[in-house]
């Protein structure tokens, strides 16, 4: 057991499960969990002030000792934690999500278990039932920065405790291993919660890219094209940049397919694929639209450079390739202003149409006006 939790501390800091990940997916992680664990450390405030709520009311009615603060103080901090949490559900920034949620762990603290001079009977059971609160909520914290502001906040009040009422009876040795051990459980538990969400966050960006990747051509598939294209054709109508789409269809790939094995096909347009991928660059979005249809969007791009592209494709990928010779013809149509990515797609396609018409192995291009 001391082994494991050795192990989850020293993992979780040194953030063994995140190895592999650029800055950017890390960051997409980190907001992940700040999206899952929001409402969750919200209702573990708002439950911990309707603790403080119960609480005041069983000493109002006599059914438990006082520690010496008024029930109205009480009732209004209880309100205060609840109006934090309120907040912490709703404000953006996390750094103000963890000022709020730090003074209402610190107000719980102060009036379940600080006692007023002369009512401290029941300040280690009081200590016990508070210590809950932030083990849940380290439990919750995601980034290093608010653990630490957590475990210090435990440590601090631990010894303020000691300042105001003395060592307890236990002694003070006893006293701090059961303060660090709250503070280590809650960095275990959020070490267990942290690689549990990098595996779900893994395994889901895993079948996002199984579901939108072709899995012969590492490009896009159909779905997958649609919506990031329908993401660059938006930014560019907003924008107001040029934007161009190239269809490309490979000639006469049944016959290839028929002549090289199904393995050889799979050849040549895992070949066409790597063509489109480094010409496209960051700003094109290709993919595989069909058996031998594939489509690039461009960015920036206007009718003329569009065309350009298109025929340095299909230079590449024109000639023979294990016996085979392999040609391309290809559409080229500028998206025109108010135009719809489905309208741009079906000038695209009568380019493509007409390079066909017109003898293959070509690049036709359609009408802006």
């Amino acid at each position: 057991m001391a082994v494991d939790i050795l192990h989850r501390l020293r993992g979780f800091f040194a953030r063994e499960s995140t190895q592999g990940l650029d800055s950017v997916e890390r960051e997409d992680l980190t907001q992940a969990q700040l999206r899952a664990t929001r409402p969750i450390v919200s209702g573990v405030l708002l439950c911990g002030a309707v603790l403080l709520a119960i609480i005041t009311v069983f000493e109002v009615a006599g059914a438990t000792p006082s520690i010496g603060y008024p029930g109205w103080l009480q009732m209004l901090m209880a309100s205060v934690v609840a109006g934090c949490a309120a907040a912490v559900a709703r404000l953006p920034q996390w750094q103000h999500r963890l000022v709020l949620t730090l003074l209402a762990t610190l107000l719980l603290g102060i009036f379940m278990s600080m006692p007023l001079p002369g009512a401290i009977g029941q300040l280690a059971l009081r200590t016990g039932l508070f210590q809950l609160l932030p083990l849940a909520l380290m439990a919750l914290m995601v980034r290093p920065v608010s653990l630490l502001a957590f475990a210090l906040l435990i440590v601090a009040m631990a010894q303020l405790r000691i300042v105001l009422y003395g060592a307890p009876g236990t002694g003070s040795a006893l006293y701090w291993l059961y303060t660090l051990t709250t503070i280590g459980f809650g960095l275990v538990l959020a070490g267990y919660r942290s690689d549990f969400a990098v595996s779900a966050w893994r395994m889901r960006r895993r079948l996002v890219q199984q579901a939108s990747t072709d899995p012969v051509t590492g490009l896009l598939n159909r779905n997958g094209w649609s919506e990031r294209a329908e993401a660059a054709h938006a930014r560019a109508a907003a924008a107001g940049v040029p934007l161009a789409l190239v269809v490309l269809d490979i000639d006469f790939f049944k016959r290839i397919n028929d002549r090289l094995g199904h393995d050889g096909g799979d050849a040549v347009l895992q070949r066409l694929g790597a063509i489109m991928q480094a010409r496209a660059g960051v700003r094109g979005c290709a993919a595989r639209i069909g058996g031998e249809e594939f489509a690039v969007l461009l960015e920036g791009h206007d009718a003329g450079s569009a065309r350009t592209f298109a025929e340095y494709v299909r230079g590449e990928f024109g000639g023979e390739h294990e016996g085979a010779v392999t040609t391309l013809s290809a559409g080229v149509a500028e998206h025109r202003p108010g135009e719809t990515l489905r309208e741009l797609m079906r000038r695209a396609d009568l380019a493509l149409y007409a390079a066909k018409r017109e003898g293959r192995d070509r690049v036709c291009v359609a009408p802006v006006s």
